[in-house]
């Protein structure tokens, strides 16, 4: 009775310790909570702005905005309430060409320490639109070799993953990795509109840290104990 109450113990105790050393890729990347805004208007024109962030995988975020010279229009990334707005008001004579381009970019860096992406497994977020024409996000890792995976975005509303086989595993299994570059892209559209983005989280499995390993071992051998 006194080993199956010891055996019981050993379980919880490994239970409990899987749970905190999960790995650091369960976190959320930005919980929009800190507030900022940035802005363009026409004529090739861009806007930035830095804020730092705390409890989230990486502590310094940058957001800029984009108009290229045919989209006569103005942009804007306003951070807040728990969400990003990538924003879209055309100003002047509209054009339809392929590039009549408007950007939002969030840009991810930290300072001394690196997120540790041992064990990603995805990058994944929420999205609401009322833009039209052709709307893509593209993510970059910069320890991922610059990589640059680029996915079209359908529909008024939805989710979108990037999954580490869309970074074809390149690199991306180490321990630190260095800044991350999501930019939200309009293009071939005259009209005005926004693109909210919700939930932006690196998602990854979880791994036992050596000391919950240790305890299976102890759980293994008090259980072959009781078997003699």
């Amino acid at each position: 009775m006194r080993n199956k109450t010891f055996f019981s113990s050993v379980v919880l105790s490994v239970a409990c310790v899987s749970v905190a050393n999960a790995a650091v890729v369960y976190n959320t990347i930005d919980p929009f909570t800190t507030p900022a805004s940035a802005s363009a208007t026409t004529s090739t024109s861009s806007g930035s702005v830095n804020t730092d962030l705390t409890g989230t995988l990486w502590n310094l975020r940058s957001i800029s905005t984009r108009t290229t010279s045919i989209s006569r229009a103005t942009t804007s990334v306003t951070i807040g309430s728990g969400s990003m707005v990538f924003g879209v008001t055309q100003v002047g004579s509209a054009s339809t060409a392929a590039n009549n381009v408007q950007r939002g970019t969030l840009d991810y860096n930290s300072i001394d320490q690196f997120p540790d992406f041992t064990a990603f497994t995805s990058l994944d977020f929420n999205f609401a639109s009322t833009l039209n024409g052709t709307l893509t996000c593209i993510i970059r890792l910069s320890d991922a070799g610059n990589w640059a995976v680029e996915k079209t975005m359908s529909g008024a509303s939805g989710s979108m993953s990037f999954t580490l086989a869309d970074f074809g595993g390149i690199t991306m299994n180490q321990e630190a990795m260095g800044p991350l570059t999501i930019e939200f892209v309009r293009s071939g559209s005259n009209a005005s509109g926004s693109l909210t983005i919700t939930n932006l989280v690196a998602n990854g499995a979880s791994i036992p840290a050596p000391g919950a390993i240790a305890l299976l071992g102890a759980a293994g051998l008090v259980g072959s104990r009781r078997r003699r």
